[in-house]
């Protein structure tokens, strides 16, 4: 039996594997196996996988014939996977060498479900100071709903919770014990799993020092915008609401579902003025995206949950003085 499943996707992304595999093969905690789901790629990474086989960890590469996502993917590679844990990473990433070795002893003496460590973004040109999307330097130990409503923003430990599982550690059994999958064929497919494996209220664990290093590349998922970038963050969403009240938490956590669902429509925003090449660009897309807005916020949950202040501060975010005089 190993102790960790590494789940590898793979789309497209091949020349940035071997770095990937490099930071796997090398951890200094050796039983674990690695699982490469490589997503319907136009070309195959069998050859860079032979290569790897000669080093002594066990290594299997899946070639999907068709495309399930980047969820899909991981849904194939969990159906597999063997180890107590399970780890993703995206091909395009890597991990430091000792993550394994530092989690190990954190996970079994808090007997934790999901080990959580650092997320930092790296770039094809060196940056003054990293940027952290999560950083944890000491352990910390919350319950899943604490640490679903840090991720939501409600609660402020003085830490970032991300709804993405690749700087995360799951314990196979608490996934398996509450049927936890994936979304397929979608983007966003992570804030559900997000909702999911912290509503499961297990035991969340910090594990300090170290990190999950996230290339941030041009061409990839979070670089562009499209229809489906709209649609599929409506389609989550209504997912999510139908999940929450069939699981009767819905009226609990309807703050946090808006305040989650702003985040990832302010993003979405905001890749619109990046990558749009023209006014007329930008304000097809704003105009696309209040059919999105008119699925997801029901206006009298949305004032419920927000003060006036930030309700006039969407209505007229150019006025800073609301003093007569």
């Amino acid at each position: 039996m190993y102790k960790y499943s590494i789940i590898i996707i793979i789309k497209n992304t091949k020349k940035y594997l071997r770095k990937c595999l490099d930071s796997i093969v090398n951890q200094t905690f050796k039983n674990f196996e690695v699982i490469i789901v490589d997503d319907c790629s136009d070309e195959s990474s069998q050859d860079i996988v032979d290569q790897y086989q000669l080093i002594a960890v066990p290594i299997r590469y899946i070639f999907l014939k068709k495309s399930y996502g980047p969820g899909g993917a991981r849904n194939r590679g969990l159906e597999i996977a063997k180890g107590d844990y399970i780890l993703f990473i995206d091909s395009d990433d890597w991990i430091d060498i000792d993550c394994l070795q530092k989690a190990t002893p954190v996970l079994e003496k808090e007997q934790a479900d999901i080990g959580m460590y650092s997320l930092v973004r790296n770039y094809d040109v060196v940056v003054a100071e990293p940027y952290y999307k999560c950083k944890y330097g000491d352990i910390q130990i919350f319950n899943g709903t604490t640490a679903f409503q840090i991720m939501s923003g409600k609660y402020d430990f003085g830490i970032e919770i991300s709804p993405s599982p690749v700087n995360k550690i799951y314990k196979r059994d608490y996934l398996i014990s509450h049927k936890i999958t994936f979304l397929e064929d979608v983007y966003y497919e992570d804030i559900f799993w997000g909702f999911q494996t912290l509503l499961a209220n297990g035991i969340i664990v910090t594990i300090p020092n170290t990190k999950y290093h996230h290339y941030k590349r041009i061409g990839s998922i979070v670089q562009s915008i499209s229809e489906k970038h709209f649609d599929d963050l409506e389609k989550i969403f209504i997912i999510i609401r139908k999940h929450l009240k069939e699981q009767k938490l819905y009226d609990k956590y309807i703050f946090d579902y808006y305040k989650i669902f702003e985040r990832f429509y302010n993003l979405l925003i905001r890749q619109v003025f990046e990558f749009s090449k023209s006014e007329a660009e930008r304000k097809r897309w704003l105009v696309y995206s209040f059919h999105t807005l008119k699925k997801i916020v029901v206006v009298n949950e949305y004032v419920t949950y927000f003060s006036a202040e930030e309700i006039r501060h969407h209505l007229q975010p150019h006025i800073t003085d609301t003093t007569l005089r």
